[in-house]
């Protein structure tokens, strides 16, 4: 599930324990998005006696976008609200990206996200690529993965298509692929291979 492309409903998920000081904390983690950090959280936080202990290890999570905690007077009660950072792709089986391009570390949470792999510099190269494939309002593609090499460059592998772009992607070369997939719906047929490597033009193989 892409979330530059769909909207999550918001998705409360409560827990309550006591901790040794009797503290009561009832958590709302409110996105569509699951981590196995969450479970790790509420573990930690069984072990957190103060207030200052809570609050440093929330502020620890990179996973955490943004955050909450209300301590009710006389009750030794705790409520905190998290917002999750949402990622889009995964690089290098190492870190999640954000829409941000803000990056965290991956803890093999989602298995359908976007997954990237190469050694890459401009890492606002892999966002652009997934709004100029993803997001053209004619044919759905849907990417599974990025790669990059310094010998062919880059290539998008969607579900049904193999898209290479080379080492670069000028103006030009953008403008060449919306031509093509404007041509591409015309013809009501999709490829397996788009190739825009090409200086003369784009070469397209439908396969067998």
């Amino acid at each position: 599930m892409r979330l530059y492309k769909k909207t999550y409903f918001l998705i409360l998920f409560s827990f309550s324990m006591n901790l040794i000081s009797q503290y009561e904390i009832n958590i709302n983690y409110e996105s569509g998005f699951e981590y196995k950090s969450q479970k790790m959280l509420l573990k930690d936080l069984e072990k957190e006696s103060s207030r200052l202990g809570i609050q440093a290890l929330i502020q620890k999570q990179d996973w955490i976008e943004n955050y909450s905690i209300i301590y009710k007077p006389f009750k030794k009660k705790v409520y905190i609200s998290i917002k999750n950072r949402e990622p889009i792709f995964i690089l290098n089986k190492e870190y999640f990206y954000d829409k941000n391009l803000i990056k965290f570390k991956y803890d093999q949470s989602n298995n359908e996200l976007i997954k990237v792999d190469g050694d890459i510099n401009k890492i606002k190269d892999v966002l652009f690529l997934i709004e100029l494939v993803e997001l053209n309002n004619l044919i759905n593609f849907k990417i599974n993965k990025i790669e990059y090499n310094f010998v062919s460059g880059w290539d998008v592998i969607t579900e049904s298509t193999l898209i290479r772009f080379g080492k670069d992607i000028p103006q030009e070369r953008v403008k060449n692929f919306i031509d093509t997939v404007n041509y591409l719906y015309e013809k009501k047929k999709i490829p397996s291979i788009i190739d825009m490597r090409y200086k003369d033009g784009v070469a397209i193989d439908y396969g067998k």
